[in-house]
């Protein structure tokens, strides 16, 4: 009979996973994105109202009539686990949620064009699901016991955005929007082994995490949009880093039962109302838009500066030292910043319209050499009173990880492929 054999390098791997560290800065820019895969804003604000204020500000200027929008999803992620050549049964989980309230209210003038826009929506979802279990042999005794890891994360990040633009010549707008942010996230985290043989002197092994963070801030923007001609029109977008104060409670628990039915809890510790401020990447947009009638395709391009993002505390780490620069180099060394592609489509033949959408862009984290990528497809109908219904479908796909270290100092790699997709149904109506 042997004792567990993995608990020390466990135990010595998860304490320090309070500490703040670089994940905590990207994690409440890193989920799902609200805003359509033509983000740096080339196609008008009456397709997509949440392209203008939270892309590009400027094309609120292309909205000829007020209207009110709002719309409702049903979101679904889902992950499925690769560790080796096995893999693991699609896990997922979904619900209907509310998407997005707009107002758009266009300011009679006698010449030009000055609009105002009201928006409220969730920027980012950070909804992932991951799990894998199976069997594991001890190397000094081929004896098998069986562990599992699950990851499941959910919550949004809101933000309530205003935004204008108006014609500074005849064919140039400028316009910028600031949004108040809102939202949280529940992460859990667990580790379980079971010697259900009775191979060992343990019984179970449990290490759990769980933490929420509270978030409160805002963001800004600047926008450009310029007619070269009837049919060319291209598109600048300035975002500022975002600002967000964090109060965040966490806990955790590692826990060992044994074979004569005592139980050990070699850790547990127990956090509330941790604070510190956060502040996100900037970002640059451009794109350039064709109109061959009743088409309009553009093609954009978005840089994400996540490396200057950084943290504000008075945190210090075991050792007493500032827990800021600490986690500056994290984000030199771990993180990187992100190219983002997008080409978009919109076919407008009243009274019905269609958009397609699709971007691919780098994962933030520079030790992932996968791609991210998004489709937005959608379709409108309007009816002369002035009411449309709207039907959009989006499906996102990335790669991440549930890996941890074992005792011998070697590591169990394991792949997950998630998948996020949303339908969306909305009705609006043209004041």
């Amino acid at each position: 009979m042997q004792t567990k054999r993995f608990f020390l390098t466990a135990l010595l791997t998860t304490a320090t996973l309070f500490s703040q560290s670089y994940l905590d800065i990207i994690r409440p820019f890193y989920g799902m994105s609200g805003v359509s895969g033509a983000e740096s804003g080339i196609l008008p604000a009456a397709s997509t109202t949440s392209n203008a204020v939270l892309g590009n500000p400027a094309l609120l200027s292309y909205a000829e009539k007020g209207f009110v929008a709002l719309d409702l999803g049903y979101d679904q992620f889902a992950g499925t686990s690769v560790f080796n050549t096995d893999k693991s049964d699609q896990i997922s989980s979904g619900g209907i949620r509310f998407n997005s309230l707009s107002y758009i209210y266009p300011v009679p003038v006698y010449r030009g064009a000055w609009v105002w826009g009201f928006n409220l929506q969730p920027v980012y979802s950070f909804s992932s699901i991951q799990e894998f279990s199976g069997l594991d042999t001890d190397p000094d005794s081929d004896l098998e016991f069986t562990y599992a890891r699950r990851n499941r994360e959910s919550g949004s990040l809101y933000a309530f955005t205003a935004g204008t633009s108006f014609l500074m010549s005849i064919n140039t707008s400028l316009g910028f929007s600031v949004s108040f942010l809102n939202g949280s996230n529940s992460y859990d985290k667990i580790y379980y082994e079971n010697d259900s043989n009775d191979f060992f002197l343990f019984t179970e092994y449990l290490d759990s995490l769980h933490f929420a963070p509270q978030y409160r801030g805002f963001s800004a923007r600047l926008g450009l949009s310029s007619e070269l001609s009837d049919a060319i029109r291209v598109g600048v977008s300035l975002e500022f880093p975002s600002r967000l104060s964090v109060t965040e409670a966490s806990s955790q628990d590692i826990m060992e039962s044994f074979d004569d039915g005592s139980d050990t809890l070699w850790q547990g510790d127990e956090r509330s109302a941790l604070e510190y401020v956060v502040w996100g990447p900037w970002r640059i947009g451009t794109g350039i838009g064709f109109t061959v009638d009743p088409l309009e395709v553009s093609v954009n391009y978005r840089f994400h500066s996540y490396t200057t993002s950084s943290m504000k505390s008075n945190l210090i780490n075991s050792e007493g030292n500032s827990l800021d620069p600490i986690v500056d180099a994290q984000i030199k060394q771990s993180v990187q910043n992100v190219n983002e592609f997008s080409a978009s489509i919109q076919w407008s033949m009243s009274p019905i319209d269609l958009t397609f959408a699709a971007s691919l862009r780098n994962d933030q984290l520079n030790y992932r050499l996968d791609n991210i990528i998004r489709m937005d497809t959608g379709l409108a109908y309007h009816f002369s009173s002035g009411l449309g219904l709207t039907i959009a479908f989006r499906k996102e796909q990335w790669m991440s990880d549930l890996n941890h270290a074992l005792s011998d100092n070697s590591e169990r790699k394991i792949e997950v492929q998630n998948s996020f997709s949303k339908i969306q149904f909305g009705i609006k109506y043209y004041l």
